[in-house]
């Protein structure tokens, strides 16, 4: 219908703006129109605008005045705008007693709201639908903006494809569009009939009738009725500078045509993003702000900036919450910028563009490669060599064994530059042998390296194994598994002759190492980048001692008999230890008991206290050095401890009487009688409290003489003790 530009000027800034790429229009702004050049043949002299704006303030309806459309027009602005609508009259419009009438019916603001939400909707779509390279992304903003509003009743899966979504959509809208086909194979097929269903979709706005455009029937009809008698409106469109809209013709009728658009409420956003970004060359990527709800949608020529202040555009549309990028700019560093009408934002947060990694300079690590055994389970591997952000996909893949399927490796997706990339590998899935590792990029490139899966390591069963410092060469034969792959042995503290037939190996201490020092034994294997490591396996002794004396001190007697071998669990034991030479360091190792103290006498010569411990009958001993001579300490037992006897009158059977037992840990008895040899069973346990416990028992009668002493048995012996316990 006619070809314009609406531009806005805002006091204080530099330059003008479109109208379409505002986000407010406030008091004082100045609206411009800017006629093009008419079509050969049209005649434009009566032709006029009318510019109607709806204040934010909730006033009503602000007709400006009527412009010739052939010349430059300014309009400036009273309230802030909530709507602003274009009136173009190719024959003219009449607005006479204009402000009076529309005072009567403040219903227009809201329909000419409504209407100018509905024309940014469709103008929307139909710029989409009519690109022939139409991104997905972009399509799909632009039909979640339409299918919001309820727009022909439709409304979208998210679960359905772009394709679906777009033809579900038109078809609600008009069932005419049913022959639309998205998913035909030929370009040239698809961009035909995107453009004819883009002229489709506008024609459907045009129709007062059709849903899209339904509510703006009342709205044409108030202003003919309030605004400009004698005028038929129509519905139009905009797209780039040209009003589109559908001819009409009729006698007598004076025809003119609306195009509004409404300003969004949104205040301008802070730009800020979730965390500073490293995205990688070439690829499509999501840029997430911190304010995902934020209006970024209505954000101008968003474009990156490097540090020198040059800018280039991000290519890209606003879904979601997110600016979705097609690729980013070349590899740099960037801050993300975009303008809210006059005003830049700019996110402080910065954008790092990664060149994608060469990926044949991967490499598993030495350890790593090691550690890729067979039937391990899952185990921690590390590739390095390259950025492993933008690796997607790990597989490992038999050489030897076509029909094994590939073992993906499982890692958590990186973000920034991360040199080494750790993973997770079943290895239980996997067999000894040759394998393939296949790397998959974020632009799908692939690449594949060699990796042995090995067996099960040689491992030691058994040890340590003492070497005495004795200057002399000494032999050990190992114990193990899988000892036959060890080509070599080594350790820090002399040198190792390994004969793998034989699995034996001679030792010579280096004249420096310490007796007392533990070493690692580090086992060389086929196959393998590293040693295996098997830890505090060879034990340095100095040359071996011997006891030349042992003196203890003298033991309490107590109720209960204890024999010479014997010592009382719990009772500290004082020993005087003269040895054959000197120890490199005081004993430490004490079996069934603690060592208290540990003093040097002398030279050879040492003061030991030793408490009993464990239970009864474990041998008490300490071991002088590492793997040398012990000295015996005796056998730990626990006596009970008698502080009286009594024999009553009251028969317990034949030749046998009760009697009384008075004193402590008498759980232990568990026979008593007059000799070592014949006793009778106790059949009770004692009474009483801890120290003054009671034992009720049977005692054989007659004693063998006046003050015969009794005797007792212990849980678990078989010859009685002698005690102090009288008749």
């Amino acid at each position: 219908m006619a070809t314009f530009r609406l531009q806005v000027e805002r006091p204080g800034e530099k330059g003008v703006l479109p109208i379409e790429n505002l986000n407010a229009l406030r008091r004082g702004d100045t609206v411009i129109y800017v006629p093009g050049d008419p079509a050969p043949g049209d005649d434009l002299d009566k032709a006029d605008v009318v510019l109607l704006v709806a204040p934010k303030d909730g006033q009503e309806l602000q007709v400006m005045e009527r412009k010739p459309a052939l010349g430059r027009q300014r309009w400036e602005l009273k309230h802030d705008a909530a709507v602003v609508a274009l009136a173009y009259g190719p024959a003219g419009l009449r607005a006479d007693r204009v402000q009076n009438m529309v005072k009567k019916d403040p219903e227009l603001v809201a329909q000419l709201a409504e209407y100018g939400e509905r024309t940014t909707q469709v103008e929307t779509l139909v710029s989409a639908m009519s690109r022939p390279a139409t991104d997905a992304q972009t399509m799909e903003a632009a039909l979640r903006g339409f299918a919001s509003s309820g727009a022909g009743g439709a409304r979208l899966d998210r679960n359905a494809t772009l394709d679906q979504q777009t033809l579900t959509m038109m078809r609600a809208l008009n069932p005419a569009l049913a022959a639309y086909d998205p998913l035909s194979p030929e370009p040239r097929v698809r961009w035909q009939q995107s453009a004819g269903l883009a002229a489709a979709v506008a024609g459907l706005f045009f129709g007062n009738t059709v849903a899209v455009a339904a509510t703006s029937a009342t709205l044409f009809l108030n202003l003919r009725s309030v605004a400009f008698p004698r005028t038929e409106f129509r519905s139009a469109l905009r797209r780039d500078s040209a009003l589109c809209a559908k001819r009409e013709s009729g006698s007598g009728v004076r025809f003119a045509y609306l195009w509004a658009r409404r300003f969004p409420e949104s205040r301008q956003p802070e730009l800020a993003l979730r965390e500073p970004l490293h995205l990688g060359a070439g690829l499509p990527a999501k840029v997430e702000f911190t304010k995902s709800a934020g209006a970024w949608s209505q954000v101008q020529k968003w474009r990156w900036v490097d540090a020198e202040g040059n800018s280039v555009p991000a290519v890209g549309v606003v879904n979601g919450g997110a600016l979705q990028l097609a690729k980013p700019p070349a590899p740099g560093t960037y801050a993300l910028a975009g303008d809210w009408d006059w005003q830049e934002l700019k996110a402080a947060e910065p954008v790092t563009v990664h060149a994608l990694p060469d990926l044949t300079a991967v490499r598993l690590t030495e350890a790593s490669a090691d550690a890729l055994e067979a039937g391990k389970g899952r185990v921690r591997l590390r590739l390095t060599g390259v950025d492993f952000q933008f690796v997607t996909k790990v597989e490992l893949e038999s050489v030897a064994d076509a029909l094994a399927e590939r073992v993906a490796a499982r890692f958590v997706p990186l973000k920034g530059p991360t040199l080494e990339l750790e993973m997770e590998v079943d290895s239980d899935r996997l067999r000894e042998g040759a394998h393939r590792v296949w790397l998959t990029r974020a632009d799908g490139e692939t690449h594949a390296f060699a990796a042995m899966v090995h067996g099960p390591a040689p491992r030691l069963t058994g040890g340590p194994w003492t070497v005495r410092q004795d200057g002399s060469v000494q032999r050990l034969r190992l114990v193990g598994e899988r000892l036959e792959e060890v080509e070599r042995l080594e350790f820090a503290g002399g040198s190792v002759t390994w004969s793998r037939e034989q699995k034996e190996a001679e030792v010579r201490l280096n004249p420096q190492t310490l007796p007392g020092t533990t070493w690692e034994l580090s086992a060389w294997v086929g196959g393998r980048n590293l040693p295996v490591k098997w830890p505090e396996v060879i034990r340095v002794l100095p040359p071996a001692v011997r006891v030349v004396s042992l003196q203890r001190a003298a033991r309490s007697a107590g109720s209960v008999e204890l024999l010479e071998t014997e010592v009382d669990a719990g009772v500290p034991v004082s020993m005087a230890v003269k040895l054959s030479g000197p120890l490199a360091e005081a004993p430490k190792v004490v079996r069934c008991g603690t060592l208290e103290r540990a003093d040097r006498l002398s030279e050879s010569e040492w003061f030991l206290v030793v408490r009993p411990e464990g239970v009864d009958g474990c041998r008490v001993s300490v071991e002088v050095e590492p793997g040398g001579v012990e000295v015996e300490v005796g056998k730990a037992v626990r006596r009970p401890e008698l502080s009286a006897f009594t024999l009553s009158g009251d028969a317990a059977g034949t030749n046998q009487f009760w009697g009384e037992l008075t004193g402590n840990g008498l759980e232990r008895i568990v026979r008593v009688g007059w000799n070592e040899r014949d006793g009778l069973p106790v059949t009770e346990l004692p009474s009483g409290e801890s120290g003054r416990q009671k034992l009720r028992m049977a005692v054989p009668w007659p004693a063998p003489a006046p003050r015969a002493p009794l005797y007792v048995w212990l849980r678990g012996e078989t010859v009685g003790r002698r005690t102090t316990a009288r008749f």
